[in-house]
């Protein structure tokens, strides 16, 4: 009787070992396929990379132009003025390339570059932006505890690899890349509770791109003095130890001509730019010429004006979800709230969403469930936000029609609502 137990016995750890044998089987063969499908990925980065650096286009013009006239000691205001701008454009080899400028600290970000040529500079910006998005793929993982080497950081790793935006910023030479590493600094200070690695980063993309302004709040919201104050500081220290080098009536310009044509002007009520402002003025700011398929006509400045307090109102009722546990959650969802009210956002914009994809789909893994709607409901979100797709061709039809053409934006909406509901009282799965 005894040895038949025995029998039984080791048959039973006998099948459970070929259960477990199967299984790291199947989990190597995933990783083996994921491994190859991330070299295939690479592939398509280097060769995208290849065929569109050499290509002058805007967006990379504007960076490149104001360096190249800060290093020449151009006076910066000229910056503002579109003959003029227009002209050192052409000067520089851009032939018919036109853009208007940025911030004036905005010229900082192409000048360790402004002494090549503008396709070499083009060249090597564009790889400097590979490797910028892998190190925030890197500082994320160690931000969120993701292994490397694990089926969700494989997936994550494809899914980054994959996302059009990213392609969008090779395309038209654009900083995301760079802003994208300074946010993932950030969050990965936060995560250590390094005020330093915390605020210098933010008040970097503050200064270069005027972004920043929501992960700002973020700290206050979260009754983090010490970090908030210290942002502030380095953004005045930084601003003011730059000013002899643009003069204050170049900010001037910049605001007159630049943000407050961005951020008032009714070419923003575009659905190139997937933001609630925008979304809001193609519904209510008729325009006779660039929207005149809106349901009413309110000046856009008042759209401007409602977005940017909703959007505050909202990350401070958002701050009030949650406590200290959950802090991180937040201030990844800072970013992507940003880009959310910004008064414009285009494609490139969405890699400021990356943290928080990762750390729902990081989050979604540990508790993986095919029978979750969740599972389906995150999908879709990354779908809209990742994919090449065509909402642009929606700009001129008309209502309802055009509600359909702000995806990005859905997704987005999606994974704040996810990250809403991950802060409800609850901590965050394995993230210390």
């Amino acid at each position: 009787m005894g040895h038949k137990s025995l029998n039984i016995t080791n048959r039973f750890n006998g099948l459970k070992s070929c259960k477990n044998s199967f299984s790291i089987i199947i989990l190597n063969t995933i990783n083996k396929i994921l491994i190859f499908l991330i070299a295939l990925a690479l592939i398509l980065i280097v060769c995208y990379t290849w065929l569109k650096s050499p290509v002058l286009t805007h967006g990379f013009a504007s960076y490149y132009t104001s360096a190249r006239m800060l290093t020449d000691g151009s006076d910066m205001t000229e910056a503002y003025d579109t003959t003029y701008y227009f002209a050192k454009m052409h000067s520089y080899g851009f032939g018919g390339v036109k853009d208007l400028s940025n911030l004036p600290t905005g010229s900082f970000i192409m000048l360790p570059l402004a002494g090549l040529e503008p396709v070499t500079a083009k060249i090597v910006w564009n790889i400097l932006g590979i490797i910028f998005l892998f190190t925030s793929i890197l500082l994320l993982f160690r931000s969120f505890d993701i292994p490397l080497y694990s089926i969700k950081g494989l997936c994550l790793i494809l899914l980054t690899l994959l996302f059009y935006p990213f392609y969008y910023n090779i395309a038209f030479g654009q900083a995301y890349a760079l802003l994208l590493l300074l946010a993932s600094i950030s969050v990965y200070g936060f995560k250590k509770d390094n005020a330093l690695l915390t605020a210098f980063p933010v008040a970097l993309i503050i200064i270069l791109k005027g972004y920043g302004f929501y992960p700002l709040a973020a700290l206050l919201f979260m009754k983090r003095p010490k970090v908030f104050f210290f942002t502030i500081g380095l953004t005045i220290s930084i601003f003011l130890l730059t000013l002899p080098l643009f003069g204050l009536s170049a900010w001037q310009m910049y605001y007159a001509k630049f943000y407050s044509v961005v951020a008032y002007g009714e070419h923003s009520s575009n659905v190139a730019y997937q933001t609630m402002g925008s979304l809001l003025g193609h519904f209510f700011s008729f325009n006779s010429t660039v929207n005149t398929n809106a349901i009413l006509s309110v000046p856009k400045i008042y759209i401007y004006y409602f977005t940017q307090i909703a959007g505050l109102v909202t990350l401070f009722f958002l701050s009030r979800k949650f406590n200290r546990e959950n802090y991180l959650i937040f201030f990844v969802m800072s970013f992507a709230l940003n880009v959310i009210f910004s008064p414009a956002a285009e494609d490139y914009h969405s890699l400021f969403y990356l943290p928080l994809i990762f750390l729902i789909g990081s989050m979604l893994f540990n508790n993986f469930d095919f029978r979750s709607p969740q599972i389906y409901v995150f999908a879709i979100a990354v779908l809209l936000l990742m994919l090449p797709l065509p909402f642009r061709q929606l700009q001129d039809s008309g209502f309802p029609l055009y509600v359909l053409a702000y995806p990005r934006l859905y997704g987005a909406i999606i994974m704040i609502s996810f990250s809403h509901g991950f802060i409800r009282g609850k901590k965050i799965p394995e993230i210390s």
